[in-house]
């Protein structure tokens, strides 16, 4: 059985509410591979990477784009996501090449009109 890389990462409001997803991506990568493209050397928007963005529905003054990683592990268990690790390392390349695309990941999110 492949090892993939389980990741988990949380989305937190300015009023400090807090909700987690885990992912099990396909192969193995670290934070290493990815912490030189994070905003910041900390946040990253999900679905700029190929993840699902985890605001609430409702979104409110408190809200805004980015995410932090919580935790980066390795798993026997089966990919949850459809991407590879090598996907998501070249993702946060591009992202963080593009400045993480905040004027259009705001606008995507509703967070500006």
């Amino acid at each position: 059985m492949n090892t993939n890389t389980q990741f988990i990462y949380q989305y937190r409001d300015a009023a400090n509410y807090k909700v987690f997803d885990i992912v099990i991506i396909r192969g193995v990568f670290s934070l290493f591979d990815i912490e030189e493209y994070l905003y910041e050397k900390d946040f990253f928007v999900p679905s700029e990477i190929g993840l699902k963005d985890l605001q609430p529905k409702k979104l409110t003054h408190d809200d805004h784009i980015w995410h932090a990683i919580f935790e980066i592990s390795y798993t026997k268990e089966k990919p949850t996501v459809n991407i590879s690790a090598e996907e998501i390392v070249l993702n946060f390349n591009r992202a963080f090449s593009e400045e993480w695309n905040i004027l259009e990941a705001s606008k995507r999110l509703g967070l500006l009109v």
